[in-house]
């Protein structure tokens, strides 16, 4: 007989393959999509999706309030995961 914390550790890992998998078919990170860090309250719009050798790079420009905007140039898996974290929210350009 398998012990119910051995069922319940099984679901949570199928949960996260699942939100896995799902965010690699349905999520497309373009120019023009907008990002939000709660932590620091920072919006930021992708400039651009520039493709290199170790991987797509993120040109994103971010605005704080009463400052000038900044520029960050950050790896697409790396975006990608933060936002599956829920470091970033993500919200498409059209």
């Amino acid at each position: 007989m398998v012990k119910k914390s051995k069922i319940i550790i099984f679901k949570q890992k199928l949960y996260k393959l699942k939100s896995y998998l799902i965010l690699a078919i349905k999520m497309k990170i373009e120019t023009g999509d907008t990002l939000y860090e709660p932590m620091s309250r920072n919006t930021g719009e992708v400039i651009s999706v520039i493709e290199h050798p170790n991987g797509k790079i993120i040109k994103i420009r971010w605005r704080l309030d009463g400052q000038l905007p900044h520029d960050t140039e950050l790896f697409y898996k790396k975006v990608k995961r933060c936002i599956r974290d829920g470091l970033y929210e993500h919200t498409p350009a059209n």
